[in-house]
């Protein structure tokens, strides 16, 4: 978002990014390595020889620019875990079609050693591409955004200019001025140094939790909600803010149809809504996941993102598991439950519900 002073007349700019053929090239060769590396362990991918790694990296290229977008484009209900299945299934598809379009450029044992083969591909591209500095996926997910935008049958141009509202729950802060000061968070230091912006601080009230806090924010009342969870003696029921129902309560009780991101305004994975039109993994709204929601196409059109996200969500569950492991082993006490359920939370929570909001 460009900062602009204050009584300055706002300006949109499109981020159009140019594609670098030498940084293109640059990819495919990471690419390519990453397949030849990805041969050497497992026994279902072989290649007809090391050069033909590249080969097979601008063959995957080319279709995860055409495959993964048209799977994104159908509108099909529960969206996400629709479409996140057909993406794996175009990934592991690609190499099958790259073996059956070459001349033993690659041979793929079956659509399992395909799927699997895109996963490690993706796992080893990752760990090469945080190496060299080879990563260009926002690069790419911001070109297939403004395709899919100009497709959209319903796209609203206007000159207004929009704002983005980032709540992060327990930021205190002296911790976001020392992040500023370290450089991380280098954009809003710099905007906070051009005297475009202020930072205010700003205190919450009773209850200071993030139920309270975002219905006070987004629907303009927290009233009647003394904790993140609580028992209503006239119902006889324990209200709690991250259940889907009684957050579609709290929502229910507190709107009035002109909440913070109404008129056209969206929300990302939150508790609330806000009264907002377009919606993603917002728990007062999780009856929406069971339809048909376009707002994913940005995300599942690059098929990337699909293998990273598995990928890291398999690493996070590791981790938990080790964490847990070691916790248990030192005799931590006080301590929680940390089994397997935890660490499917865990990786769910940390992985897939940051990158799928943020629609990289």
């Amino acid at each position: 978002m460009t900062a602009v002073g204050y009584a300055a007349t706002a300006r949109r700019r499109d981020v159009r990014p140019p594609v670098r053929p030498a940084r293109l090239l640059f990819s495919w060769l990471v690419s390519a390595v990453a397949v030849l590396l990805a041969a050497t362990l497992l026994p279902g991918l072989d290649l007809g020889s090391p050069a033909e790694a590249l080969v097979v990296a601008v063959g995957l290229a080319t279709i995860n620019a055409v495959l993964p977008p048209l799977v994104a484009s159908l509108r099909l209900p529960y969206t996400v875990a629709t479409t996140l299945l057909l993406v794996l299934l175009a990934n592991a598809v690609s190499f099958l079609l790259i073996d059956a379009w070459t001349d033993n450029a690659v041979e793929v044992d079956g659509l399992g050693s395909g799927l699997l083969a895109a996963l490690v591909v993706t796992a080893i591209a990752m760990a090469l591409g945080e190496v060299l500095g080879a990563d260009d996926d926002d690069l790419y997910s911001l070109r297939v955004t403004h395709r899919l935008a100009r497709r959209a049958s319903h796209r609203v141009r206007t000159d207004v200019p929009g704002i983005v509202y980032l709540e992060i729950d327990g930021l205190a802060m002296p911790v976001l001025q020392r992040a500023m000061r370290d450089g991380n968070a280098p954009e809003m230091a710099r905007w906070v140094a051009d005297g475009t912006h202020r930072l205010v601080e700003w205190e919450t009230d009773l209850s200071s939790q993030t139920g309270a806090s975002q219905s006070g924010i987004l629907l303009g009342s927290n009233e009647d909600i003394p904790a993140f969870r609580w028992v209503e003696k006239e119902r006889g029921v324990m209200m709690v803010c991250s259940n889907p129902d009684d957050c579609a309560e709290i929502e229910a009780r507190h709107s009035t149809g002109d909440g913070l991101l109404a008129q056209d305004g969206a929300s990302r994975g939150n508790l609330l809504s806000g009264d907002a039109d377009h919606v993603l993994m917002t728990v007062s709204r999780v009856s929406a996941e069971k339809r048909a929601n376009p707002g994913y196409r940005p995300f599942f059109a690059n098929g990337n993102n699909v293998t990273r996200v598995l990928v890291l969500f398999i690493w996070e569950v590791l981790l938990e598991l080790v964490a847990a492991r070691r916790q248990a082993g030192r005799n931590v006490q006080p301590r929680g439950h940390r089994g397997l359920r935890y660490a499917f939370l865990r990786g769910g929570v940390c992985v897939f519900v940051p990158d799928v909001t943020l629609t990289r």
